[in-house]
């Protein structure tokens, strides 16, 4: 994996010119005409200013950083369109019936509405305790280490006693044990088995006990199977090496129960004998709830006004370093908790569209959430689409499954300036590489409009799939730099820029771009491009008329090739991390 690069200026001395894009500015005189879609003028003396969070108070205390960052989060959520706005809303309906349900204490509820309803407080409690983490003071300056892991200790030990409660309630009105480990996972359900919660409720965990039990020696058995053929195979392998001794060593053990993994059983063991006040072990799920909350916290943290991002990032990088060792120490796989937190990061991307701001490489629009696949229904001939944690890059190539987000820090205008730059250039290249011309122009056409096309709030729905998947890049790019505090001007100027060095960066490698034009646009291209920034409202009209070519998804019209080939592969290295 490349090492990540710190971005920095421009090239010194090089003039960057700033391309006007169309927008409604009311400094512009009403008789003034409208500037062309390349039209140049020299910046050199209007340098890219170091971002700063603009008309926002400090915050003072945990109420007024919680107050502060709810109101940068809700304008950055104003830069994502409809479609967006509504998955806000049907998430925000879907938790409303969690909160009914978890709020439902009758009497005489059936086996599958307290399954409901113990997955609605299950949810409800990992909320809440990302929430005490994005709330807390983890990641300031004034903490050591091992106050910082204490006090994350804490939290986790709230979180596992909400969960272990919830489970509690079914189990002692008779819901099938099976069951509740289904809804809350092998580890949780093992938790319950420790003295605190056994002394107390030793009667209902009988079951749940035989169950853990059960699913251990059923696994238990197929790892036997498995290391049984495993010796056989290496005694086939090394049956005709002469020497006795040396033919042994290379066979090994010939006991199965020496190759066998403890990690079950002993945590099973553990968690009946652990002591109390012991640190609670992490489950896969609430290890990657903890990563994802501490990038969260230190992303809001790293943005505040007057905050020393250096250390807030240090701070950070400290307390992954112990949370991922006290994953190993609990026995969890990394990769696991990598998977698990990639899921919660994609689902709430979903409804909470400011997480796409947080994220190297998902900030400028080069990593997507990659699209539902087909999974066949065990035991049936029908299928379901199912999303598993798969991202893509913007060109549709797979990124690596272990391949972990890395935060990103508060970023100046021309920092911004290179990375959409670079989302923009490697699109355009790949689709000239490609010699796919329909591909090309979607990208010029949508990164040209997609600025304004966000600034006016135009309707972006029934577009072809190519122009879409652009305009929505534009909208993740336009609010990482909100986020990061650059006033409107300044971002107008920064894509303007960005588009211009792109073109540039084209035209080096395709001198005759104008005939690369023409053959994407047509013979009438300059028309095409004039008419998209004069009127994009009518542009949009003219191109949801256009027969579809393609289908809908953020690879279409692209072959995902090998991961590392082609313009991008540095880039993308760079955005995430091996878990």
């Amino acid at each position: 994996m490349a090492q990540r690069k710190e971005l920095g200026r421009g090239p010194a001395g090089r003039p960057r010119a700033a391309k006007d894009l169309p927008l409604d500015d009311d400094r512009q005189q009403a008789d003034e005409p409208q500037s062309s879609a390349f039209t140049y003028r020299d910046s050199r003396s209007d340098e890219p200013i170091d971002a700063e969070v603009i008309d926002e108070p400090g915050p003072e205390d945990a109420v007024g950083s919680r107050a502060w960052r709810e109101r940068l989060r809700d304008r950055a959520r104003g830069f994502f369109g409809a479609k967006t706005q509504d998955r806000m809303a049907d998430r925000e309906r879907v938790r409303r019936v969690d909160v009914d349900r978890a709020e439902d204490e009758r009497e005489g509820l059936n086996q599958r509405e307290q399954l409901l309803k113990l997955r609605a407080e299950t949810r409800l409690a990992g909320e809440k305790y990302m929430d005490s983490l994005r709330d807390s003071k983890l990641l300031v300056p004034g903490f050591n280490n091992e106050e910082r892991m204490q006090e994350l200790g804490v939290m986790h030990h709230v979180y596992m006693q909400m969960m272990m409660q919830s489970c509690l309630k079914p189990l002692s009105r008779g819901v099938n044990a099976n069951s509740i480990i289904q809804a809350v996972g092998m580890v949780m359900a093992m938790r319950m088995l420790s003295p605190d919660f056994k002394r107390e409720m030793d009667r209902y965990l009988q079951p749940l006990k035989d169950k853990i039990q059960e699913r251990i020696d059923t696994r238990t058995r197929g790892m036997v199977a498995s290391a049984k053929s495993d010796i056989a195979r290496r005694r086939r392998i090394f049956r005709d090496v002469p020497s006795d001794a040396r033919r042994e060593r290379l066979i090994g053990s010939t006991d199965p129960r020496d190759h066998l993994t403890k990690k079950w059983r002993k945590r099973f063991d553990a968690m009946q004998h652990r002591e109390r006040g012991h640190r609670e072990m992490f489950t896969a799920d609430s290890a990657a709830m903890t990563e994802v909350a501490l990038m969260e916290n230190a992303f809001w943290k790293m943005r505040e006004p007057g905050a020393d991002a250096g250390l807030i990032r240090d701070s950070y990088q400290a307390m992954r370093k112990r949370l991922h060792e006290q994953m190993s120490e609990d026995g969890l796989e990394r990769q696991e908790v990598v998977r698990r937190a990639r899921m919660i990061i994609g689902e709430r991307m979903e409804y909470e569209p400011e997480l796409r701001t947080m994220f190297n490489g998902v900030a400028h629009g080069r990593i997507v959430k990659a699209s539902a696949h087909e999974e066949r229904i065990a035991g049936s001939d029908r299928v379901r689409r199912v999303w598993s944690g798969e991202f893509d890059d913007h060109l549709g190539q797979h990124l690596p499954e272990d391949g972990m987000f890395t935060l990103r820090r508060p970023m100046d205008a021309d920092a911004h300036q290179v990375q959409l730059a670079e989302t923009m250039k490697t699109a355009m290249l790949h689709a000239l590489d490609r010699g796919d011309q329909e591909v090309y122009g979607g990208n010029v056409l949508g990164y040209l409009v997609g600025f304004t096309a966000q600034k006016q709030g135009l309707d972006t729905s029934g577009l072809p799939d190519m122009l879409q998947h652009r305009l929505d890049q534009s909208e993740v790019m336009i609010a990482s730099m909100d986020i990061d505090g650059l006033p409107p001007e300044e971002q107008q100027r920064v894509y303007s820029n960005a588009y211009v060095d792109a073109m540039e960066a084209v035209n080096e490698k395709y001198p005759d771009l104008e005939a690369e034009l023409k053959r994407s646009l047509g013979e009438n291209w300059q028309q095409t491009l004039q008419t998209a920034v004069d009127d994009p409202g009518a542009f949009f009209e003219k191109q949801r008329l256009k027969p579809r070519s393609r289908p809908a998804d953020p690879s279409a019209g692209q072959e995902a090739g090998p991961q590392n080939e082609g313009p991008n592969a540095e880039a993308d290295s760079e955005d995430y991390q091996p878990a």
